[in-house]
């Protein structure tokens, strides 16, 4: 009897309720329940994206039937071309003898004085013996040489002013620009940004109408392209890295500050609460009440918009404000494809060890 009383709570506990029951067939199915709200959402959805499809004539067909053009058109991308131009020269003279196709490199003895010289001689008629005795010739010349008094004129001897040189893809220089862009454009939108975002929090704005212009005047700055900015930029300070530099920091204000400002909302207030409650002043709080627990995002979000500004800055060069960009529009409107994929490699690779340094950074501070 003792016994039945004392399992008695026990099977009590053990067999669940009729309500946990429920809970628990409702857990164990996968299928949503259907109602009208649901059936009603699928149709608003449905209804949405026809109406894009439709607007946007997007038609796999023409996609397959166009796959030809596609294929033909990666294929004068290939082979790999880089644009090569002389960065520096070197400490000491390289005395060695070298050849190489004159119609390769005259574009790039174009506006040296000191290459002038070589420039004059691919003029000349230098005799393939005359060559091969000073030992200037390269062996494939002689083999390809019909006979000895053939002239050969698309092969050239470089001199030691051109060897002395260190060469480099011709985009390198412009992409180290685009960073630069990138850099002073991010810092300069971080500094514009934190008032904003100040203003644009409900917990740290000081009355409802400036949370609101503020929020206005966000959107209206997220709304305009980069595009735009570079121009209206280009006519104030004309054609240059600066003007990219303005339109990447002021283009970034709006959506960084909103960044910040919901990142400034999600911080606990019993923080601030307590810093306020020391006697501590509204610049002091926000030191050390919201800086130390909104930073690691703010840090975060910075990055992250940083590798955002080095591709932008790469579209406003198109419109003259430097960088990558203008170097790219060159070779589309020369329809240089091979040296446009050649570019394109350099980029992939300078984008790539940004992004690991980026992930490096963010795992570190947060």
């Amino acid at each position: 009897m003792q016994t039945t009383q004392l399992n008695a709570p026990l099977n009590k506990i053990a067999q669940p309720s009729a309500p946990v029951a429920v809970d628990k067939a409702k857990l164990l199915n996968p299928w949503p329940n259907v109602t009208l709200r649901g059936i009603l959402s699928v149709i608003l959805i449905v209804v949405i994206y026809s109406w894009a499809i439709r607007g946007t004539k997007a038609s796999p067909a023409e996609l397959i039937k166009g796959i030809p053009n596609m294929v033909g058109f990666v294929a004068r991308l290939f082979p790999i071309q880089f644009d090569w131009v002389a960065v520096a020269k070197l400490p000491v003279d390289v005395a060695l003898p070298f050849t190489i196709s004159a119609d390769k490199f005259t574009d790039a003895l174009d506006g040296d004085a000191e290459l002038e010289q070589v420039k004059s001689d691919l003029a000349e008629s230098i005799p393939l013996d005359q060559l091969l005795e000073s030992g200037q010739a390269m062996p494939d010349a002689a083999e390809t040489a019909t006979a000895a008094e053939d002239i050969v004129r698309p092969w050239f001897a470089f001199e030691p002013s051109i060897l002395n040189r260190v060469w480099v893809p011709g985009i390198l220089p412009a992409v180290i620009e685009t960073l630069q862009m990138a850099i002073i454009g991010t810092t300069l939108s971080i500094f514009l940004s934190l008032p904003f975002a100040l203003l644009a929090a409900r917990n740290t704005s000081p009355h409802p109408a400036i949370y609101q212009c503020i929020r206005l005047a966000m959107n209206g700055i997220r709304a305009v392209p980069e595009l735009i900015i570079a121009l209206i930029f280009v006519a104030a300070v004309g054609l240059g890295p600066f003007t990219g530099v303005l339109a990447l920091g002021i283009a970034a204000v709006g959506s960084i500050s909103r960044l910040y400002a919901e990142a400034i909302e999600q911080i606990d207030p019993q923080q601030v609460m307590a810093v306020r409650a020391t006697g501590a002043m509204p610049l002091q709080v926000f030191v050390y009440g919201v800086i130390p627990q909104v930073l690691p995002l703010i840090a975060s979000y910075s990055l992250v918009y940083f590798e955002y500004n080095v591709r932008a800055a790469t579209i406003v060069g198109i419109v003259g404000a430097g960088g990558v960009g203008l170097a790219l529009q060159k070779y589309m409107g020369l329809f240089q494809f091979r040296e446009l994929m050649g570019a394109v490699i350099v980029l992939v690779v300078a984008v790539t060890m940004i992004d690991r340094i980026s992930a490096k950074l963010r795992s570190v501070l947060i």
